[in-house]
């Protein structure tokens, strides 16, 4: 009887099986190669713009730095007792029901909320309450003429001690002759450790802020279905017996990955979203 080959009849033989993976794991390899040195070598556009650089969305080398940063961002949430939103829409339901606020300066970096350590902590039902209780301390890096995309995150242990200060800022300028808009996302860690408040510098650079990305788009292609942002959101509101309670307040960081419209009327939705709800009091 002579023995049965692999053709004319349904299935391969093992030997035929592993060939044909052999073969598949190189041409898989070679294609996996070829586009990572493409990705590799291929020229990421930059511009800079008051003396700081930002890549062309979507940028992986920024996605990959965003990563980092949104993992250090949701670390000190999780270990806050308290977090404080300034900026954005709605910061009040009376006195701001429209916005956007201010944000606070991106050269703020107090480690302490001075007033709060002796404050009653029930004050605090709001970051609106909080600015407040601060003025002192806040209103002097408070930002004129906000963007609705500026806000400014503090996240708090105990009353006072400021664990971290995330900054987010949307710019638009001229640069080359065209039109761009830019966001800068940057995080500022502090180390209670040891007793008293250390900056934390970043691992790479050996400099502060902790972590940052930045990116930019041409002018006509900033239209997001999601528009980075902070919207404030309330549980109580009482004019009269002057109370309130703030509910979570979304907040929408600009997303390096996603791929920017061609034209005013693309729209750009944030795939990986940066979004959270972020509760006032934890």
């Amino acid at each position: 009887m002579k023995p049965v080959s692999s053709f004319g009849r349904e299935g391969f033989s093992l030997v035929e099986a592993v060939a044909g993976l052999v073969l598949f794991v190189l041409m898989m390899g070679a294609l996996t190669y070829g586009a990572a040195s493409l990705f590799k070598f291929q020229s990421q556009p930059e511009v800079t713009y008051q003396g700081k650089i930002y890549s062309l969305a979507p940028s992986f080398g920024e996605f990959r730095r965003a990563v980092t940063f949104h993992q250090l961002f949701v670390l000190a949430m999780d270990q806050a007792d308290s977090i404080l939103v300034l900026g954005g829409q709605r910061s009040h339901p009376t006195l701001d029901p429209v916005g956007p606020s201010s944000a606070l300066g991106e050269n703020f970096s107090d480690t302490t909320l001075t007033a709060a350590a002796g404050s009653d902590a029930f004050q605090g039902y709001a970051s609106w309450d909080q600015r407040e209780i601060n003025a002192t301390q806040f209103d002097p890096y408070l930002t004129s003429s906000p963007d609705p995309a500026d806000f400014t995150v503090l996240t708090v242990q105990g009353q006072s001690r400021i664990t971290s200060i995330a900054q987010h800022r949307r710019y638009t300028a001229t640069i080359n002759g065209e039109n761009v808009v830019l966001y800068e996302a940057t995080l500022q860690t502090v180390d209670w450790s040891s007793g008293s408040p250390v900056l934390v510098t970043n691992p790479s650079t050996g400099a502060t802020p902790t972590s940052s990305y930045r990116i930019y788009y041409a002018a006509n292609e900033d239209v997001w279905q999601q528009p980075p942002g902070a919207t404030h959101f309330w549980y109580r509101t009482d004019v009269s017996w002057d109370r309130d309670q703030e509910g979570p307040t979304r907040v929408i960081f600009a997303d390096p990955y996603v791929l920017a419209g061609q034209d005013a009327q693309a729209q750009v939705t944030s795939v990986s979203q940066f979004a959270y709800f972020v509760p006032q009091l934890r």
